[in-house]
């Protein structure tokens, strides 16, 4: 795993961030408040329900956002790798966190505290603006995504489902296996699904060619196919 650089104004990763274009003062605020924290696979960056401490930026390995329905399925949320905030939308609404975070691997961030990031805030009204900007941006992309998931019919949800993840995830070597091992289920809480319609789906799916599966691997046979049904 790549180790942190130092600091906030040091780190390259900053340049790639909402902290992009920082001064080194501001930025000197933000380190002032940040702590660096590792997790293991499967280990929880925190739960539902919990109240948010500060600013968590991604600077290794990647999380998934779940929550848990009535009858204690899983949703996945949304999926975050280097360098996304997590937990952004709470932590600005002033709410505790609407899903748990989840380390698909391991996963290095920065915790900033919300006092540090909250008195840059009010003295940059820039800053302050790409806040905005990035929140709303945020909302927008979940609800594309809910109406992906929510609208179209079983095998354009797994289309959808697929898709994202060859889009997270990428290829091993070979350009047709998803660089992730996955299960049913999983794919289940991420297309708004049921894990018999995934079962089934992936079957019309394997025998139409477009993808073959190897127990918790998926070969993307047809890209193009599978692209028509979204």
């Amino acid at each position: 795993m790549e180790q942190c650089l130092g600091n906030c104004v040091t780190c390259l990763k900053a340049n790639f961030s909402l902290f992009k274009g920082l001064s080194d003062e501001d930025l000197a605020i933000v380190n002032n408040g940040r702590t660096k924290l590792f997790f293991d696979k499967g280990d929880f960056l925190y739960k539902e329900g919990v109240t948010p401490n500060g600013l968590l930026c991604l600077t290794e390995g990647k999380v998934k956002l779940s929550r848990t329905g009535k009858i204690e399925n899983e949703f996945i949320v949304g999926l975050h790798k280097p360098v996304d905030f997590i937990g952004f939308d709470d932590l600005m609404g002033n709410r505790n966190y609407s899903s748990s975070a989840i380390a698909i691997e391991p996963v290095a961030l920065c915790l900033i505290k919300k006092e540090h990031l909250f008195k840059v805030i009010k003295k940059n009204p820039e800053f302050a603006f790409k806040i905005i900007q990035e929140l709303s941006e945020q909302v927008e992309s979940f609800k594309e995504r809910l109406l992906n998931l929510t609208q179209k019919q079983i095998e354009e949800r797994l289309a959808f489902a697929l898709n994202e993840l060859i889009e997270f995830f990428g290829f091993e070597k070979d350009g047709k296996t998803l660089a992730i091992q996955i299960k049913r289920r999983e794919i289940a809480a991420i297309s708004n699904m049921n894990t018999a319609n995934v079962i089934r789906t992936l079957s019309k799916f394997k025998k139409d060619k477009i993808i073959d599966t190897e127990k918790k691997s998926i070969l993307i046979l047809d890209r193009n196919k599978l692209t028509r049904l979204l």
